[in-house]
This record gives structure tokens, sequence and C-alpha cells, in this order.
């Protein structure tokens, strides 16, 4: 939970709600092109379960940031701000009922997949250090409980590759535990795409998308003291440069596929153009390269 402060209706509004569902486009997009490049169909069930995930590990997360503002206004009668937070109630029940219902018609390794990989992101922000807290006071005392926080969005470094990893290999993961049972009738129609480069674009791409998400907030996390790479890096050009090296990196190891080429400069772009005092919601321009390419790939296919 955040510190104690004041945010307008509208800002929360675009945290709890606008922010998950424009993320969540991004694995609407990636989810439909792994389907139908690797597997050569589109399936509901898999689309379904990953875009209604990522709703649920991100709304969740920026719920309970959000939590002490829920406080205040339910303390002062803020009916706007409880309503925002009423309608982020109502989009996370209607996920997870519609997730259930995808669940309940995918076979019992779709169920796994999802634990294994979306599982960590409803514990996104539980302070690992109460694991020992019961062992500690036994040994020393009540005395001796820690007051510090760890959690696995503070490990440096850790959050970026792990929400690549989520959003990446997780969508796939899914996709496959679905569409493999099918795999010997299907063949895919794509001759410029394999699974291994769709699984580690996406993994590299959005990891450098969190780390943008990092730059965003870079004073308020350097005045927090939390360890993001921007603030560990000391700067901002530095964490720049970084992620232009791995986007370009990807963009030259798959330099035959137009597509990725494409999705990689567009992100590179939006590395040099968004920046610290860049308005919040132009950064979700730089969250949507996969989106436009699921976008382009679909027209490319209905022109031939």
């Amino acid at each position: 939970m955040t510190e104690c402060k004041t945010y307008s209706p509208q800002y929360l509004w675009d945290e709890l709600m606008l922010h998950p569902l424009l993320l969540c486009l991004g694995s609407l997009s990636l989810s439909m092109l792994m389907s139908r490049l690797i597997f050569g169909v589109l399936d509901w069930r898999p689309v379904t379960i990953t875009v209604a995930s990522d709703i649920l590990a991100i709304g969740i997360d920026h719920y309970f940031d959000h939590g002490s503002s829920l406080a205040f206004a339910r303390k002062t009668g803020d009916l706007a701000t409880l309503s925002v937070f009423a309608q982020a109630r109502l989009m996370l029940i209607t996920s997870t009922v519609v997730l259930g219902a995808a669940l309940l018609c995918s076979p019992p390794l779709t169920w796994a997949m999802v634990i294994i990989f979306f599982g960590p992101a409803c514990i996104w922000d539980f302070n690992l250090l109460r694991l020992f807290e019961h062992r500690m006071s036994n040994e020393f005392g009540e005395g001796r409980r820690t007051k510090r926080k760890l959690s696995v969005k503070r490990i440096p470094g850790i959050k970026n590759v792990i929400v690549g990893i989520i959003r990446g290999g997780g969508t796939f993961a899914v996709v496959y535990s679905v569409l493999e049972p099918m795999a010997s009738s299907i063949s895919s129609n794509s001759q410029i795409w394999t699974a291994e480069q769709i699984v580690i674009w996406s993994i590299v791409n959005r990891g450098c998308h969190s780390v943008m998400g990092d730059i965003r907030d870079f004073h308020d996390d350097q005045e927090k003291q939390v360890p993001t790479i921007p603030v560990l890096l000391n700067s901002v050009y530095k964490c720049k440069i970084l992620l232009t090296a791995l986007h370009m990196l990807v963009s030259f190891a798959y330099i035959e596929n137009p597509y990725i080429v494409f999705a990689s400069f567009y992100a590179s772009t939006f590395v040099w153009i968004l920046d610290t005092d860049t308005p919040r919601k132009l950064f979700h321009f730089s969250f949507q390269s996969q989106t436009i390419v699921g976008l382009v790939y679909y027209i490319v296919q209905c022109t031939r």
C-alpha cells in the first residue's frame, strides 16, 4: 500500500481501470498472434485466459497500491472516489468469473500454467520477510520482528525479468497448453515466424516495457529508494541506452522477420521520445508495440 496521498478520481480511474484495460490489449494481440502463427488457428480459450489474467494481475496490484486512497475516501465520504473503486472491483470480479469459465473449458495443463506463470503476480507486493517472522519471534521474542519489507517488485532488477517471463513466456505456455493437443492436425501458415522467435521477442519486449514504467516513475522511486533499474543506474539516460541495445539486439537476431524489426524500432523510438516529465498517458503508446504488430499482421493477411 502506498503512502497516504490524495489523488483525484480521474487519476485513480486511469490507474485502476484504464491502465489494466490498455495493457491487456498487448496480451490480446500476443495470444492471438501465437495461436495463429504457431498453431494456425484462433481459439477463444487461451486468448480469454491471458487477457483476464492480465487484468487481474495488474488490477489487483494497482488496487492495493492505492488502498490508502480507498481508506481516505471512506473516511471522508468521497463518493466519486468510492465509485471508481467500486468499478475496479466489478472489473476484477468479472475478470475472475470469465477466467474461471475459460479454465473450466481447458485441459488440466492450462490450470498448471496459469498457477505457475500468473500466480506470482498475485503476491507481487507481498512482504516476503513475513515468512520468517514467526521463526524470528520464537527465537528472539516479539520485539525482534522485522519491520522491513521485501517484496518481489522490490528485488533489484528481478521485477522486469519476471514481468517479461510472465507476460511473454507465460502467454505462450497458456496457448501451448490449450492448443498442443490439436497440434498434430494443425499446420501453421507462417513462413517467417517460429515459436522460439515469438517467445524470446515477447519476453524481451515485455520486460523492456516494464522498465519504461520505471522511467516514468523515476523521481518517485528514487525518493522512496525503490531499486528499479533506472534508480540502480542512477541515470535515465543510461537506462535508455540499455533498453535500446536490447531492442536492437532482438531486431538483429531476427532480422529476417520484418514484424519483429518494426516492433523493435517502434519501441526504441518511444524509449527516446518519452521521459520522466512526459504525461503518464503517453506511456501507453510505448506499451503497444505488440498490439500494433498484431494489427499490421492481420491487415497484411486480409489484403492477400
